[in-house]
């Protein structure tokens, strides 16, 4: 009998500490996700708005922005979206914190904050543009000209290439620099 008590005791002992592990799991769990979900809330306040326009950095695989404001000689992209599901013309940039699982924060869709006579870098294929000086379009390929700005279903006079957003109604007609 003795024994017995003993083995119950022992189980019960176990138990107890078998359960308190699992409680102290649970809380230590809701902790880190919650404490992940007010850094979520905070990445997503200072996430750039509808409207705010950046200078992108870095490249697709490691992006980051500068908040500038639209009329800035280097203001090269406006938000227009930040609802995902980008035009073509559009570029997506994702920003998100925590692990891969935690989800996005922000999921915006970036226009080319152009007006007629600006040049652009347009990059390479995991790179930004830039907006630089029309000269450097002589020793670059890759540097374009805003021939025109105008409205989606529009034509390109000259041979320029069109970039039409159909979700914001434009078309930046673009050229050699």
């Amino acid at each position: 009998e003795r024994e017995s008590r003993m083995g119950k005791s022992l189980l019960l002992k176990l138990g107890s500490a078998g359960v308190a592990i699992v409680v102290m799991l649970v809380i230590v769990g809701v902790k880190y996700f919650a404490a992940e979900k007010v850094t979520e809330k905070v990445e997503e306040a200072k996430a750039p708005k509808v409207g705010q326009c950046l200078i992108m950095t870095g490249s697709s695989f490691d992006a980051d922005h500068k908040e500038v404001d639209c009329a800035d000689a280097e203001a090269v992209y406006k938000v227009v979206s930040d609802k995902g599901g980008c035009d073509d013309a559009e570029l997506n940039y994702t920003i998100s914190v925590g692990s891969v699982d935690s989800g996005n924060v922000a999921d915006l869709c970036l226009a080319l904050n152009a007006a007629k006579g600006d040049c652009f870098d347009l990059g390479g294929m995991s790179t930004p543009a830039t907006k630089v000086a029309c000269t450097e379009g002589a020793s670059n390929t890759s540097v374009v000209k805003v021939v025109s700005v105008g409205k989606a279903g529009e034509q390109c006079a000259n041979g320029a290439q069109p970039l039409e957003d159909k979700k914001e109604k434009t078309l930046v007609c673009l050229g050699p620099a």
